[in-house]
């Protein structure tokens, strides 16, 4: 294609354009007298005292029974790795094989079981806290035994007490971790920003 067809070409274009209103309102319905009316979401509080920051409940309920889903599911793989691996076999088929009946069955097993758990834990810890009106760790804490209670209460009182006194006591622990370790960053922070008092300095003896 010649030099004069190409500078036709964009001369044409370039009459087309200029012949189109770009401010027409049939092209922008949005656009009128008033501009452009914009859609405002204003977000909730954030949290931040727990593992990540959260909006509410929901957060909460998603990442939590997420999380705990897939660490069921990877610790249950690992667990039924190694009970597969320790199991005498003849042949490298049969060992291969009941390794993978070993996973399939530990994995899903300890993943159901720490989802339905993560579940109970957030909703009641959410109910909890727009009961009292706060977040802190005692709702964590109460939530923990509620939901353990409710996790073994088929298998009767004893058991269901059992499973709330465990749920509740590494809550607690959690809790208190990092109750510590906050304490210990705010300390450290305090010693860094802390400026050190400065020498005094001896007047002059006057000699005679």
């Amino acid at each position: 294609m010649s030099q004069a067809a190409l500078d036709q070409m964009q001369g044409g274009v370039s009459d087309i354009l200029r012949q189109v209103d770009l401010s027409s309102p049939e092209l922008n319905p949005l656009s009128h007298a008033a501009g452009i009316e914009y859609l405002t979401i204003e977000d909730g509080p954030v949290h931040t005292g727990g593992v990540m920051p959260s909006r509410g409940w929901s957060d909460d309920l998603c990442y939590g029974t997420g999380t705990m889903y897939i660490m069921g599911l990877t610790t249950g793989g690992a667990w039924g790795l190694m009970e597969g691996m320790r199991t005498q076999h003849g042949s490298m088929k049969l060992r291969v094989n009941s390794v993978l009946n070993a996973m399939t069955r530990r994995g899903p097993f300890l993943a159901n079981s720490l989802g339905i758990l993560a579940m109970f834990y957030n909703s009641i810890n959410s109910m909890i806290g727009s009961y009292r009106g706060t977040r802190d760790q005692y709702n964590n804490v109460g939530a923990a035994a509620i939901s353990g209670l409710l996790f073994k209460i088929g298998r009767g009182p004893r058991a269901s007490i059992i499973s709330g006194l465990i749920c509740s006591g590494v809550v607690g622990v959690y809790q208190a971790s990092i109750m510590a370790y906050n304490g210990y960053k705010q300390k450290k922070l305090a010693s860094t920003f802390t400026s050190p008092s400065e020498p005094q300095l001896s007047k002059p003896s006057n000699v005679i």
